[in-house]
């Protein structure tokens, strides 16, 4: 039973400068987020509030300019607060000088229709979304030039007997054509650019491009605009296109050696170390090459996407062969390869605004002040946008599926609110109205989308920290809130806050001087800045209770030693010679809250009970309804949403008949394995019973060391929830 209203909330918030979550979230904000002195020192989370709400009102337009103190104090109130945590990329770049910024560096998600662009957004950080239909891949990349990376001899990077130096390809090859490489982002995306053009006009099948590495900074060197975080060098690059040239004459249709080439790319990304590269790859479910989508990544290839099959009414609803055949086949893909993928894209209801969109016809829907293409390659982005504008569906997800964007090219910048650590209802809404505008501010930024930014003004209005909010608050748990009668009061409150959500986006507008927002709400996957202070992330249920979170050091390293004096628990591992695991305890801010029989983890709940709880949330948060309880006009994106099922539990008969019913009823949903790792010498975390739990506190209590330390690798800060990566 919910608790009687007299006795909620159960613990009263108030506006605090609020401290991160000890041992996970500091070591999370350390190595991601938090910034450093001349000293050394680390900025406290209320100077990130600073930071990031000083760069955010440097936007403010002319007109606006007295508004900025308001805004200012409004936003640093609630960061500091963490009842609106930006998305990582604010609150990694946020500063004086964003004004002075590309908004690529902001935004959280994308989409691209070449290989060039797709490089380009992932060097820049954001996650990207592609469509390979057929009729969208123009290019053959067996017509791409003959190509030879080379190198200064006298390169910090070169090595001798590996590299091609600049001085033996100029002795070597008579006629060439020749690329320098600057040494910046645009420049790396500019002789992917360059390869792919030409492989497009088809002319330069038989001819020499070299492509001059040297102007690249060496490996190691700082690199200003991420904190000065070190360069990798020319040679992941280097690497990526040399395997990127294997595709000429493979013998491989063009939206498959799209996909290799766009994969290797990928790969360059990641080896850069800053950021993971996060994509998507849909594929319509009518091309004549579905079948080989489906089972592309079968046997871990072209593992760098998640890959979804896009489908419509038509597919669910309709009996033919090819739709019938479709869908098994992807539903024992799906089972039998253990990957969860390809998922279903229900393309139908993506929201598709098409209001003003003249299709960019002219090819000049990717420039901006920083990267404009050449006047060649605007021809082949002409050629795309004609086959995009052609296509009754033009809307894809983001990699993580919350936000629907064009195809051919757009962006989402995204917000957490989290009204659980809001005094009241009155300041949750406060916190939402402010992420809006916070928001709609970052979109005047120049970008390479300007054009469709301006035309659909979207962004991602999220909430993290609900199951917390929910028994805080109201006093139910999970099963109270799939119970959408008994838990009317919440449902409505969520109502409450998407129509200031969307009011606050229309009167901002105007205030502005740009168009309504296309769409306004969503909640993204939220795995790391939901670690920062310990919540359940997004609209997942937390994975686990307590559990020992298990780090890796090297075996000589001198801080094991210390752990070991304090009482943490130690383990060599074999399977990793030279590796020594130490394990702090860990117990979610959810657990804290007395919920005692309440607490559901996400094993616990039935995949039909996890996907009614997405139903009510696209019901209240991302369509809404009215006063009356009626629905709104839907501006809403998706729900990033990972639902893991045991397979030693469900059948495969189980599973299909599972997604048949239910995955036609919401927009987007990822299906996924659980996968036992109790095999394996090492998991990041472990699960223990609250007793085991409190015998390590206590151990380490009793040497002295009250609060709880902790160390953290990248391994660590993918999402526990499985959504997305960082």
């Amino acid at each position: 039973m919910p608790a009687a209203k007299t006795d909620l909330p159960k613990v009263k918030m108030r506006f605090t400068n609020r401290k991160l979550a000890k041992g996970l979230g500091e070591a999370v904000a350390k190595r991601t987020y938090l910034r450093t002195d001349k000293k050394g020192n680390l900025e406290p989370w209320s100077e990130v509030a600073e930071r990031v709400a000083t760069g955010n009102v440097s936007l403010l337009p002319k007109n606006l300019k007295n508004t900025k103190k308001e805004e200012y104090e409004i936003l640093k109130k609630h960061i500091a607060n963490a009842s609106l945590l930006m998305s990582g990329r604010h609150l990694q770049h946020g500063d004086k000088n964003q004004a002075n910024r590309n908004m690529e560096v902001f935004t959280n998600c994308s989409t691209a229709s070449s290989s060039f662009l797709l490089f380009y957004l992932l060097l820049n950080g954001s996650g990207v979304g592609r469509s390979y239909d057929d009729d969208l891949m123009i290019v053959d990349w067996d017509n791409m030039p003959i190509i030879h990376c080379v190198l200064d001899d006298k390169h910090a990077d070169f090595i001798w007997g590996e590299d091609e130096s600049v001085r033996d390809a100029q002795h070597k090859y008579a006629k060439a054509y020749w690329f320098e490489v600057p040494d910046t982002r645009e420049g790396w995306a500019e002789a992917v650019e360059k390869i792919e053009t030409m492989a497009f006009e088809k002319k330069y099948k038989d001819d020499i491009l070299i492509i001059d590495f040297s102007k690249v900074r060496p490996k190691g060197s700082p690199i200003g605009g991420m904190q000065d975080r070190p360069a990798s060098g020319p040679r992941p690059l280097i690497k990526s296109i040399q395997k990127l040239s294997t595709i000429k004459n493979a013998g491989l249709e063009p939206w498959k050696q799209t996909m290799f080439v766009d994969h290797y790319l990928s790969e360059c990304v990641l080896v850069g170390g800053a950021r993971r590269a996060a994509r998507i790859a849909t594929k319509t479910w009518t091309d004549s090459g579905i079948f080989d989508f489906i089972s592309i990544k079968k046997g871990g290839f072209l593992w760098s996407a998640n890959n979804s099959v896009a489908v419509d009414e038509k597919f669910w609803k309709q009996k033919t062969k090819h739709s019938q055949k479709v869908l098994e086949e992807v539903l024992k893909a799906s089972y039998y390869d253990k990957t969860g993928e390809p998922g279903f894209v229900n393309q139908h209801k993506l929201v598709q605004n098409d209001e003003d969109f003249d299709g960019y016809l002219d090819g000049k829907y990717a420039r901006s002040e920083r990267y404009t293409p050449a006047k060649k390659t605007e021809n082949m982005l002409s050629q795309i946008a004609k086959k995009a504008n052609s296509k009754y569906y033009t809307q894809i997800p983001n990699p993580c599926g919350e936000i629907t964007l064009n195809m051919l090219g757009g962006y989402c910048v995204i917000a957490d609110v989290v009204p659980y650590y809001a005094p009241n209802e009155d300041m949750a809404e406060e916190a939402f109205r402010a992420a809006v505008r916070a928001l709609m501010r970052v979109n005047t930024m120049d970008c390479l989308y300007t054009r469709e930014v301006k035309r659909t003004n979207r962004i991602g209005i999220g909430m993290t920290g609900i199951h917390e909010y929910a028994w805080n608050s109201f006093g139910y748990g999970f099963k109270d809130l799939i119970n959408e009668k008994k838990s009317k009061d919440f449902w409505l409150t969520l109502a409450r806050y998407k129509r200031a959500v969307d009011e606050e986006a229309r009167d901002y507008a105007k205030k502005l001087g740009v168009n309504v927002p296309h769409t306004t709400t969503t909640i993204k996957p939220s795995g790391t800045v939901s670690k920062l202070f310990a919540l359940s992330e997004g609209a997942h249920l937390p994975p686990m209770r307590e559990y020992i979170r298990w780090v890796q050091f090297r075996g000589d390293d001198p801080v094991i030693k210390k752990y070991k004096k304090k009482g943490y628990p130690i383990k060599e591992l074999k399977s990793y010679q030279g590796t020594t695991a130490v394990g702090f305890p860990t117990q979610p801010e959810i657990c804290r809250l007395g919920m005692n029989g309440e607490l559901v983890t996400a094993s616990e709940a039935t995949p039909e009970e996890q996907y009614k709880w997405l139903m009510l949330l696209e019901k209240y948060w991302i369509v809404g309804v009215d006063e009356e309880g009626k629905p709104l006009e839907d501006i809403g994106n998706q729900v990033s949403y990972t639902l893991k099922y045991d397979p030693d539990k469900v059948s495969f008969r189980k599973f299909s008949n599972m997604v048949k019913k239910y995955q036609p009823l919401i927009k987007t949903c990822s299906v996924m394995p659980k996968i036992d790792v109790t095999a394996y010498e090492y998991q990041p975390e472990e699960s223990v019973t609250i007793g085991q739990f409190m015998n390590v506190i206590r151990e380490i209590s009793a040497n002295g060391d009250s609060e709880v330390m902790e160390d953290i690798n990248l391994e660590h800060l993918k999402c526990e929830s499985g959504a997305c990566p960082i």
